[in-house]
This record gives structure tokens, sequence and C-alpha cells, in this order.
């Protein structure tokens, strides 16, 4: 802990937000690994299972923007305890879901909890970090949270797939499912986590909010209007927007088609053994790819363009020799490669994109960014998802790649431009 200026001690933001974040993607990873099951096991079949999914991603998208703006209006600790609160709702709910319209319900919940949770405490961060270091180094200070919560996910993920094992039968005796006790954990969790989050969070950048819902309601559309033309109107964070589009594009192809890929290459039992594997060196390969983002900037000397320009070079290329592979020992080197790219990039994109965005509507403008990553989601489900059926996986991937080549123009222009100034050039939305 530290004093402030007026004699108050204060925690360290950034122990905080690792704290909250760590434990926060530790929760998710519970259920992680057996969402599908534990739907399936309501009796649905696999198209119902993925229609459930949808409206998961659907409501997130629908509400991203909306409750970015809610965050920026009536504050970011509030709106996230309201994310927790949801959570814990649509894991209850989940829980005890009898069919698939009370399953649909659960997954919307969910979906809402995750927009509520998007942006709101990683803009407080950022506004609490300015506010106590002055002139730091913000992407010093993301990659550290970045290399930490993976490793929150793996852990969850981890125990996710324990908790079958070792309780199923008395998972099956209380809740009809091997994978029930899933989400009950969650759901205790969740409620630690919002004790934790009251205990541990003071927004003290208040920036004028009402504090009011009612208000925050009434103010959102505005606030997501300006914020909106803020993003296009400032060249930087422009151009990290469109380069976010085709990071979602091409991310999602990987994730919708890595373990159709490792069966494709691999017997039945070894195939089954390196998915684990490689679902536990995603976690850990983003984080070391974290841990390593410092060094690169240092080595550009705090250049991040460039950086970003080389990453995004290196990650196109990589998913083009990923396509090459035929066979699981070089697949899985170079699908690790790329999720250490994907790490490494994170921590400078972030501090270039929050130095660019005013306070008042940073949750709103991270929510932004993280709708540009669904939507490239989505646009790699439909046309990358076509192309492995109607071609291959290589095929797909070959194009996922060259979209992400083609996205490195945009920190070529970036490392043209006096990137550390463009946001004194826009008009001031504060």
């Amino acid at each position: 802990m530290v004093g402030d200026a007026d004699g108050t001690r204060v925690r360290d933001p950034l122990r905080v937000y690792i704290v909250n974040q760590t434990a926060h993607w530790f929760i998710v990873g519970l259920t992680f690994p057996v969402l599908v099951l534990f739907v399936l096991d309501k009796g649905l079949d696999l198209l119902q299972a993925g229609i459930v999914l949808s409206g998961y991603s659907l409501a997130t998208i629908v509400l991203e923007l909306p409750t970015g703006g809610l965050s920026d209006t009536i504050g970011r600790r509030k709106v996230y305890i309201m994310s927790l609160t949801v959570m814990l709702a649509g894991d209850i709910i989940l829980l005890f879901a009898w069919d698939f319209p009370s399953t649909i319900l659960a997954a919307v919940t969910l979906g809402a909890a995750r927009a509520l949770s998007s942006g709101s405490i990683e803009a407080w961060f950022i506004d609490e970090f300015k506010m106590k270091h002055p002139g730091g180094d913000l992407q010093r200070a993301l990659a550290k949270s970045g290399a930490m919560i993976p490793l929150g996910l793996g852990a969850g993920s981890l125990l996710g797939g324990l908790v079958p094992m070792s309780f199923g039968s008395l998972s099956v005796d209380t809740f009809s499912s091997h994978y029930g006790l899933n989400f009950a954990f969650a759901a205790f969790f969740v409620i630690v986590q919002i004790m934790l989050t009251l205990a541990l969070v003071r927004e003290r950048h208040s920036l004028g909010r009402s504090g009011r819902f009612s208000d925050g309601v009434r103010k959102t559309p505005e606030m997501i209007a300006t914020s909106v033309k803020y993003g296009v109107r400032n060249r930087v964070t422009f151009l990290l927007l469109l380069s976010t589009l085709a990071l979602g594009f091409a991310l999602f192809s990987l994730e919708l088609l890595w373990q159709p890929r490792v069966i494709e290459l691999s017997s039945e039992a070894t195939g089954t053994w390196m998915l684990g594997v490689l679902a536990a060196g995603y976690f850990l390969a983003s984080s070391v790819g974290s841990l390593a983002s410092p060094l690169a900037c240092r080595k550009f000397k705090g250049h991040y363009p460039n950086v970003l320009l080389l990453s995004r070079i290196g990650m196109g290329l990589s998913l083009v020799i990923l396509a090459m592979q035929g066979g699981l020992l070089g697949f899985s080197a170079v699908y690790l490669l790329v999720y250490f790219i994907v790490g490494m990039e994170d921590s400078p994109f972030s501090a270039i994109f929050n130095d660019q965005v005013p306070s008042k509507a940073r949750s709103t403008l991270i929510s932004f960014r993280s709708l540009m990553l669904q939507l490239g989601g989505v646009a790699g489900a439909i046309i990358i998802g076509y192309l492995a059926d109607a071609a291959s996986i290589p095929v797909a991937w070959t194009l996922a790649g060259a979209v992400l080549l083609v996205s490195a123009v945009a920190f070529a222009m970036l490392s043209r431009m006096d990137w550390r100034r463009e946001n004194k050039d826009v008009g001031s939305i504060d």
C-alpha cells in the first residue's frame, strides 16, 4: 500500500487488478471445459447446443456498447459488481435449467454478464494507474497482468476438468449431471469474487459520475454515439480497431478448427491426450508472450507500432505455416508460437489504445474494441467454417493468415504517424 496526496492509504491498483482478473478468469475456467457437455446432459442435441452458444454470443454483442457506456456513466466498480451478480444468476439458472428455453435463458444471462464485465474493471485499473503513476509505463503494467490472466484461466480449466473425474457421482446425485458441480463451484466463487471486489477495489476517479442507474441508462446512448464517433475520428484508434477486426477473424478460425485438425493428424488415443496438452500449452504460451513483451518493447525503444507490426506479420506467417504442418509435433510447436505472439502483442496494443482514449469514455471504447473482436469472430465463423468444410482446414487457415498479414498494413501506417500526439488532435469529450 502507498500514500495518496491527501494522506490516505490506498492499494496498488496493479496488484488489485491482477488479483481481480486472475480470480475472474479462474471462475470462467471452472466451466470452460464442460459447458457444451453440461448443455448436452440437459437433453439437448448438438443443433440446440449450438443455438444456446449463439444466444450467449448474440447477447454479448448486442449489449457490449450499451454496458460500456453505462460503466462510463455510473462507475466501473458498480457495473463490474453488477456483472458478477448477473453471472451468479446465469450459473444458477443453467444449473437448474430443465429444457431448451430455460437453457437459452441461462446463456443469454451469462452473455449479458460478459458484456457488463467487458472493459469495466480494465478501465478502472487504467484510470487508477494513470492517476497514481503519471507518466508510468502502462505497457509494462499491462504485460504483468496479461501474464497472470491466462494462468488463472488455465488453473480454473484444470480444476474444471478434474471435478467431474473426482466428484462425478456426487454431482449426478445432486444435479443429475456429471458436470453440475462445476457450475455450483463457479457460483460459490462468484460470491467470493463479489466480496473481494467490494473489499479491494476503490474507485476514486469519479469524473462527475452520478452513480444513479437511471441517469446511466439515460446518458448511455449519448455516450455511445460520442465514443464511437471518437473512435472513428481518431486515426490511431481507427487503425487499431480495424486490426482488431482482423485479429478476431483469424483467432476464431484457430479456436474453431484446432481440435478437429489435431484429430486429423494423430491417432485417436494420441489426439485425445494432445488436446489436453495443447489446451494447457495455449494458456502458458500466452502468459510467456506477455512476460516477453516488455523486452521486445525495450528493444524497439518504446516504439510500440513497430513491435505490433512485426508481431502481426509473425502471427500471420505462423498461421500460414501452421496450415502446412502434416505432423503433430510440428503442428504443436507452431500452434503454441501463434499464442505466444498473441500474448506478446496485447500489452503494447492496449498501451497505445488507452493513451488515445479519454478517461470519461474509456469503458465504452474498450467495449467497442471487444465488439470489433467479436464481429471479426462472427465473420470468421461463417467464412472460415464454410471454407474448411468446402475445401480443407489448411486452406481455411491460409486465408486467415493472409488476413492477418494484410492487417499489418494498419500498424505500418501507425508507425509513420505521430501516434503519441494523435489523441490531442481530436476534440475531447471530457
